[in-house]
């Protein structure tokens, strides 16, 4: 316990401060910087660049730009945006004709469905019905089942369009 007090007070005694000049280290660097004609401008009292024109605002190039954004934001409304929805997925799997045979079928029981074909390599998919509401996706989720026990209802998003 004495050892440790005996350390203790000679690393405070043995850490005096010592004084800070008041001198600050300063470097002029100025030599190295490139001059831009920015910088060869005449400089006034205050340390400001003085300009000998009056100010003229920019005409064109920004109304262009402003207008093209304008075009930009116009077309990704009219394409129109996605939402969270359902679909049903009526078959998945490798067999081509087996997924065109599903596609035709659902068609033909199933009109409202619009079941579509496609390809994910390596599976067909054939999935029908567009819903942003769960429980009605379910009703017609649970009418579906019964003829094609292999259905799954699941989350996708769906684009919808404005026109």
């Amino acid at each position: 316990m004495r050892i440790d007090r005996l350390i203790v007070l000679g690393l405070l005694v043995s850490c005096k401060a010592v004084p800070i000049t008041q001198r600050t280290y300063s470097e002029d660097l100025s030599i190295h910087r490139l001059v831009t004609a920015a910088e060869e401008e005449p400089i006034d009292t205050l340390g400001m660049v003085v300009h000998n024109e009056p100010y003229k605002p920019l005409k064109g190039h920004i109304k262009a730009e402003m207008d093209s954004i304008s075009k930009i934001a116009y077309a990704r409304n009219k394409e129109g945006r996605f939402v969270d929805g359902f679909v049903i997925q009526i078959y998945s799997g490798t067999n081509r004709e087996k997924a065109k045979e599903v596609s035709y079928r659902t068609n033909q029981l199933f009109p409202d469905l619009k079941s579509k074909l496609s390809y994910h390599q390596p599976n067909f998919r054939v999935k029908g019905g567009r819903f942003t509401d769960r429980l009605n996706a379910h009703r017609v989720y649970r009418r579906v089942k019964k003829q094609f026990p292999g259905a799954l209802l699941i989350p996708e998003r769906l684009l919808l369009s404005y026109e």
